[in-house]
Parts: C-alpha cells; structure tokens; sequence
C-alpha cells in the first residue's frame, strides 16, 4: 500500500485535511484496493487455466511454470522502473505480479 500512496500517488496520510496530498493519499489507498481485488481475479482464473492445461495437455510442468515466472519478473521490473506516477499502470504491474506465486500453487512438482 505505500508504494501506491507515497510513490505512485505521492500522498501523505497525516497531510491537512482537505489537502491535495492527502487526497492523493486516499486515491492510492483505493487504487492497491481495486488492484488486489484484480490480482484475485487473476489469480483464480489463472489457476483454473494451468490446471486444465496441465491435464488436457502433454506439457510438461515447467514449460506452464516458466511463463509465470518471466510475466511476474517483468511486472516486477515495470514496477520499479516504469511506472512513475500512473495509478492504472502500478494496478496492472500489481496484478501480474501474482503470476509467479500462482504458477507454483497450481503446478504439482
């Protein structure tokens, strides 16, 4: 959360009521909201995604675990080096960010 409101955002919590910062402050604690509930989604429909690949296919594992890593390390690399001070852009990075921590939930190794 404070990535999204110190640095994307660049809000303070204890500004003066009312202020520009402290608005700023609450539009970054609204945007890692909607950001983790679109990780969710993510996360869910990906999962369900490499589960059906995995038993429909002769692929194997690491092949469907690879992707995920490369899509999380580049979400990660945009995130630190990209995103400036673009809300919709640091929820997309959030969200792709799952895709390691999925890939090695639904794999079996």
């Amino acid at each position: 959360e404070m990535w999204f409101t110190h640095s994307v955002f660049e809000g303070r919590q204890k500004a003066a009521p009312g202020s520009l910062e402290r608005q700023a402050y609450h539009n970054g604690v609204r945007a890692f909201s909607h950001g983790g509930q679109c990780r969710s989604v993510l996360q869910l429909v990906a999962a369900l995604a490499i589960i059906v690949i995995l038993i429909n296919t002769t692929l194997r594992p690491r092949l469907v675990y690879a992707p995920c890593i490369f899509i999380g390390g580049v979400a990660s690399l945009l995130a630190a080096f990209a995103v400036g001070h673009s809300g919709a852009f640091a929820m997309v990075c959030m969200t792709l960010s799952v895709m390691p921590e999925t890939g090695s939930f639904a794999i079996p190794f």
